[in-house]
């Protein structure tokens, strides 16, 4: 619904209505269609939002659905009424139910003629004809974009209810998680399960810590038995260490519900070409350049040469963070 909202915000300006002048010209028909149904997207975006956020079922409990102040008609909404607009000048106009936006119900149909320019009342309008041949009378209908744009722009302007709406749900959702304690826990990997549970209903599952949730618990589950009795042993029970040392600080931040931009230390651009290459190598699964790279430091015995024969990525991730964490 936002994204509609942009879009037709920043795009009515760009339709070109252009009323000066007079009779039928079909370009001008057309951009008056595309000006009324993005209109009418626009505002049903809003109404969305509200229904979403205010739990609204009905139409008639949306917010101005019973206000008459633009089009000046006591029949119908100013809601309805633009339905009907739409119905006549874009969406249906061989296809009416009625001629003022009151539902006939006794099954006669109407269809409108094609658009002109100024009449004595609007600037755009149409002839309907009933589909009842004993009927023979043009009726008139026209609009002006004045009022149309009244219209877009008093529910445009609903906007700012909304804003406020978000601000105090948002507001109460980091009261309400601030004021509820997250238990400690002495085992690190428990206290990640806990941890990831927590940001799912403070931030969500894609939002927050969740990312350093993941990697830290996924690095501290890697078996490293193959290296020991190397120096890499140390380097990487120094690098799991480290990664330890971060939790509290999540913790921490779930708690007071604040998101720092970078918790851990970020290996990705360490030093150049060669190691985007390889942490691009981590992250797809496949990358054959990256591949390389790491396979030759292996070889050169910068990194353990188990590096060339083992297929698991997790595992020469955690050599490499470590590796570079050190230096």
């Amino acid at each position: 619904a936002m994204d509609w909202i942009t879009l037709a915000a920043e795009g009515l300006p760009s339709i070109n209505v252009n009323p000066k002048g007079f009779g039928y010209n079909h370009l001008d028909t057309l951009n008056l269609m595309q000006y009324i149904i993005t209109i009418d997207v626009m505002v049903d975006s809003i109404n969305q939002l509200f229904r979403v956020i205010d739990g609204i079922k009905k139409d008639k409990d949306l917010p101005l659905a019973n206000d008459r102040t633009i089009f000046k008609q006591t029949k119908v909404s100013d809601f309805n009424y633009f339905k009907h607009i739409r119905a006549v000048f874009s969406t249906h106009p061989v296809n009416l139910t009625s001629v003022d936006g009151v539902p006939n119900n006794e099954g006669e149909r109407f269809y409108a003629s094609w658009v002109a320019k100024n009449s004595l009342d609007g600037d755009y309008y149409v002839y309907l004809y009933s589909n009842n041949p004993e009927k023979d009378e043009q009726i008139p209908f026209d609009i002006k974009i004045k009022d149309l744009n009244l219209y877009a722009e008093k529910r445009y302007k609903l906007l700012e209810i909304l804003i406020e709406k978000v601000k105090k749900i948002k507001d109460d959702h980091i009261n309400r998680y601030k004021q509820t304690p997250i238990p400690v826990l002495e085992n690190p990997l428990e206290q990640l399960e806990v941890l990831y549970e927590e940001n799912k209903n403070r931030f969500g599952y894609r939002y927050g810590y969740v990312e350093e949730i993941n990697h830290i618990y996924t690095q501290l589950t890697i078996n490293a038995d193959s290296i020991s009795a190397t120096n890499f042993e140390g380097i990487v029970l120094e690098y799991k260490s480290y990664l330890k040392s971060l939790i509290p600080i999540i913790l921490d931040g779930l708690q007071n519900m604040k998101k720092d931009r970078y918790v851990y230390f970020d290996m990705l651009f360490w030093n150049g070409y060669e190691f985007e290459k390889i942490y691009q190598y981590f992250n797809y699964g496949v990358h054959a350049l990256g591949e390389k790279y790491l396979t030759t430091l292996a070889k050169l015995e910068t990194f353990p040469a188990i590096l060339v024969t083992t297929q698991d990525i997790q595992f020469k991730r955690l050599i490499v963070d470590a590796f570079l964490y050190k230096e």
